[in-house]
């Protein structure tokens, strides 16, 4: 079967023509904007609904997941949901035909991982969008991997490698430059204990991930070769460690907290959930029980409403400067009458 990525582009006086339409109307100098990102080339609405968007640091392209049949010109080649990356820079959407979840995308936006299926079982891959090559990432194809997170030159990708029943999961890094595998959690001698929520740093160094038998939360070194303990005692999962690996975002059963590695300081935010960490760690994206986004700085604690809907990580890009995230709401932007979720991109300015 052909795993080829699809892409439809369009010109670039479409794409400034999108922009501008998109624009919330009667936005102030230097107000934040909101765009719509969940469209084909053209500015069409999907026809389904889109979600679980994530973004390079500069905010230029975003990947998400979507039911939509139009978002291209060649459709869809049977129903489903598929993996799309658009390029809000000059319009241009690229399908990703064979994803079974959103890609993370290096920091220029040409290199995008994801899960799909293997022989057998489930396993990760790497494309590359320049020239459409795709690999499987994830070890042996007899074997399980999931979870995918890549660093910003798009050389590591931190996974879930799983031998069940015979090996418990673990944390592994793929090298695409040398095409060798690492493996970075430090194992327990618990079959029953398994390792998830990998998170890596920009620089592929550092990588984050929990112990699903304890609730243990570790950071691995990989040049260094040490394992540092960041959670607070309670049962805890990663929600991600921020690009310059100072800053690593945790959930436990009171609420969400974040520690700055270097110094130790710990954050609590009970009644909200962190949701992503900005590249520089220093904004993180908060949601409250009414489903309301806010980006609010680490230090100074200023908040920024954002909008309301749902998020992930990898949502922020860099210094906060945008953040996109899927709703319902059909008041965002104007001409908004489809009916389902889509995906947006709000930018501080």
């Amino acid at each position: 079967m052909s795993r080829a990525v699809r892409v439809s582009s369009v010109s670039l006086s479409a794409a400034l023509l999108l922009t501008l339409t998109a624009t919330t109307a009667g936005a102030e100098p230097h107000a934040p904007r909101v765009h719509r990102v969940s469209t084909a080339a053209d500015g069409t609405q999907a026809d389904g609904a889109s979600t679980a968007a994530t973004t390079t640091p500069n905010g230029r392209f975003v990947a998400f997941r979507s039911s939509a049949t139009n978002l291209v010109p060649e459709g869809i080649t049977h129903p489903g949901t598929y993996a799309y990356i658009r390029d809000l820079r000059t319009g241009e959407v690229t399908k990703i035909e064979a994803a079974l979840s959103t890609p993370r995308l290096s920091a220029d936006g040409r290199w995008a991982t994801y899960t799909d299926w293997g022989i057998r079982k489930i396993n990760v891959f790497l494309t590359d969008l320049t020239t459409g090559t795709r690999i499987r990432v994830g070890g042996d194809a007899q074997d399980s991997a999931g979870s995918p997170d890549i660093s910003a030159n798009g050389r590591y990708i931190a996974y879930t490698w799983s031998g069940h029943p015979q090996f418990p999961t673990r944390i592994d890094v793929y090298d695409r430059e040398t095409g060798t595998h690492e493996t970075v959690s430090a194992g327990p001698a618990d079959s029953a204990r398994d390792m998830g929520n990998a998170s890596v740093s920009g620089d592929g160094r550092q990588v984050a991930y929990q112990d699903n038998g304890t609730g243990d939360v570790w950071v691995a070194d990989r040049t260094t070769g040490t394992q540092t303990e960041a959670d607070d005692g309670t049962p805890s999962t990663v929600v991600q460690l921020s690009a310059d690996g100072r800053v690593l975002a945790m959930d436990s059963a009171d609420g969400s907290y974040v520690r700055e590695l270097r110094t130790g300081r710990v954050q609590h935010f009970p009644g909200v959930r962190v949701l992503a960490v900005s590249p520089d760690g220093q904004r993180l994206l908060l949601r409250d029980g009414q489903s309301n986004l806010t980006l609010r700085t680490l230090r100074g604690g200023h908040e920024t409403p954002v909008g309301r809907g749902s998020a992930g990580e990898r949502s922020v890009s860099a210094h906060g400067r945008s953040v996109v995230y899927a709703t319902e709401d059909a008041d965002v932007v104007p001409g908004d009458t489809n009916g389902v979720y889509d995906v947006f991109q709000w930018r501080s300015r």
